[in-house]
């Protein structure tokens, strides 16, 4: 299963401590170029072998600035690299990236829904002190969300 990732899900995980989820979860995730650029790795960072950056071709570079005026560019680069190269599903937090990703008919999920899949396949044993960590990093979660993911996971 391929993914294409905005900056979003990439710099919480990691936060956590817990980017590692996404190389158990997908076989790739691809970040178009700015994407890159946004998620600053201090320290000399070495991507993992699953992480790739793809460059955009002039279709899909064309594309994305259709949407540049609308949403931020990591989003929007994101979201035409995964209509171009039929990516199995695209990660995104942004709710208006995330509606904009839907109307094109994209299969979406967020760091939330993430975090579902690990304990679901049983990479991680609970999702709640993650997302109690994510949210000391300023990751927006409504109480409704933070319950019914709680609640997905038995966790409530």
């Amino acid at each position: 299963m391929i993914a294409i990732s905005d900056t979003s899900p990439l710099i919480l995980l990691d936060k956590a401590g817990y980017l590692w989820i996404l190389g158990k979860l997908f076989e790739k995730v691809k970040i178009p170029p700015s994407v890159d650029r946004e998620w600053l790795r201090p320290g000399g960072y070495i991507m993992p072998d699953w992480l790739l950056v793809e460059n955009l071709s002039t279709e899909t570079a064309a594309d994305a600035e259709k949407l540049y005026q609308e949403i931020d560019k990591g989003e929007a680069e994101a979201i035409s690299l995964c209509r171009s190269l039929r990516a199995d599903v695209l990660l995104i937090d942004d709710l208006k990236a995330r509606r904009y990703a839907k109307a094109m008919g994209l299969t979406i999920t967020g760091t939330t829904g993430l975090l579902i899949a690990a304990k679901q396949r049983m990479l991680i044993p609970e999702i709640k002190p993650i997302l109690n960590i994510l949210r000391k990093h300023k990751f927006y979660l409504s109480s409704e969300v933070y319950d019914k993911a709680l609640t997905i996971v038995n966790e409530n």
